[in-house]
């Protein structure tokens, strides 16, 4: 309810901390970009898993937080080549979560992980 009230209170924790605090433009289209293809694709907001164009099934929310992760604030613009470099170890580290989520049988609502 009060966007920018969470903003202040993160950026002051994070320059509090010694972070860094990096504002992404509104149309930085993390959720649509396919490194693979280097191209936006519109995906439905009930997509939760989806296939790169490469065939490599990624979980929306944390592939979206992987672009942001490959954010360039100084071009405002996606580092395709952090996200090339990056992706496998990166991936591999979602592939271990999914799979020590599955394992634990934590249901995690919205997230498109099927938990028997």
């Amino acid at each position: 309810r009060c966007p920018s009230g969470f903003q202040t209170a993160v950026e002051r924790k994070f320059k509090a901390t010694g972070g860094t605090y990096i504002e992404v433009p509104n149309n930085y289209r993390a959720s649509q970009y396919d490194h693979t293809a280097d191209d936006y694709i519109k995906k439905k907001l009930s997509d939760r898993l989806y296939k790169l164009r490469d065939g490599t099934e990624v979980q929306r929310d944390w592939y979206s937080s992987y672009l942001f992760y490959c954010y360039d604030y100084r071009t405002q613009d996606i580092d395709k080549e952090k996200c090339i470099t990056e992706f496998k170890a990166q991936y591999n580290k979602e592939k271990a979560l999914i799979a020590w989520i599955k394992a634990n049988k934590i249901r995690i609502l919205n997230s498109g992980i099927k938990v028997a």
